[in-house]
């Protein structure tokens, strides 16, 4: 009974929804490093409380693969408000603005806004790193409840968190850094959605690993210098044992130097007190005869 009674009202909401045109799309994204940002063709000045399609949804992206293929639109939709969300020109934008990071797991964390019933989940997303021409499955880790794009949710808020692809590279934008995150749902009337544009988290993981590899870096060098430390130490010729002979061979000079002075001073003092010799013809014989007389 209650399957049947649903399935009623799926197919009744569905012809419904084809002409009052519903909608879901993402107002904002968190990233890891603080910044705010929002999808693709979002008007800032949108009301968020209400559901009738004017003024509430001419800013949501319808994302269809039939429009894409035929090129009436690029990768990431159209809006009412502003029509196809020209992707090279919305890259340049959000990293000019600034460009949310996906945490280190890789999640994208967004929110989406229900303005009525078919804009509900669940939302596939996709992540494409060059631009938009090729498109990786991401995984969904936080979903917007609904089924088959149906709730009876609106104007509401909803957390929507899904993790990019391990190991893609975000090569896209101006500065080359920007990846594009496609999230939509199945609603008949959309599928409804947005792109937003984000940078991996590598960049400050790199940063820290480089912030962490200088000290091991410096360490090799530490143990070398220190290994001829001891090398030296062991052998007897670090630098102050090479400049000690030295030394003291000067040192050794200046003391030989100093007592040889020091005794040529003595022996001039002696000579300087020794009693003046005088030659006389002495009448003196034997022992005596010549030597110094002194008559004081």
């Amino acid at each position: 009974m209650f399957f049947n009674t649903f399935l009623a009202f799926v197919a009744a909401s569905s012809s419904a929804f084809l002409h009052a045109h519903a909608h879901g799309t993402i107002t904002g994204v968190t990233g890891a490093n603080g910044v705010q940002a929002a999808g693709f063709g979002i008007i800032a000045s949108t009301p968020r409380d209400g559901s009738t399609p004017i003024p509430f949804e001419q800013d949501t992206s319808v994302i269809r693969d039939i429009e894409i293929q035929s090129g009436k639109t690029g990768v990431c939709g159209r809006t009412a408000a502003g029509g196809n969300n020209d992707v090279a020109s919305q890259l340049a934008a959000a990293s000019q603005a600034g460009l949310p990071t996906a945490a280190g797991d890789g999640s994208v964390s967004m929110t989406l806004h229900q303005v009525n019933q078919d804009g509900a989940g669940p939302y596939t997303c996709e992540v494409s790193g060059d631009g938009g021409n090729t498109f990786q499955a991401a995984t969904v880790t936080q979903q917007v409840p609904g089924t088959l794009g149906l709730s009876l949710a609106k104007a509401t808020n909803f957390s929507l968190v899904a993790q990019m692809p391990a190991g893609v590279a975000c090569t896209a934008g101006p500065n080359g850094d920007a990846c594009i995150m496609r999230c939509r749902n199945p609603a008949l009337a959309g599928p409804f959605g947005s792109c937003v544009a984000v940078a991996s988290g590598t960049a400050t993981g790199n940063t820290t690993a480089a912030a962490a590899a200088a000290p091991a870096a410096a360490a090799p060098a530490a143990a070398s210098a220190a290994g001829t430390t001891a090398t030296g130490a062991a052998a007897g010729t670090t630098a102050a044992d090479t400049a000690a002979p030295a030394t003291d061979a000067a040192t050794a000079g200046g003391v030989k130097g100093l007592l040889s002075k020091l005794k040529g001073l003595a022996g001039n003092k002696a000579t300087a007190r020794a009693p003046a010799k005088r030659h006389i013809v002495s009448r003196v014989a034997g022992k005596r005869s010549g030597y110094w007389l002194d008559n004081q």
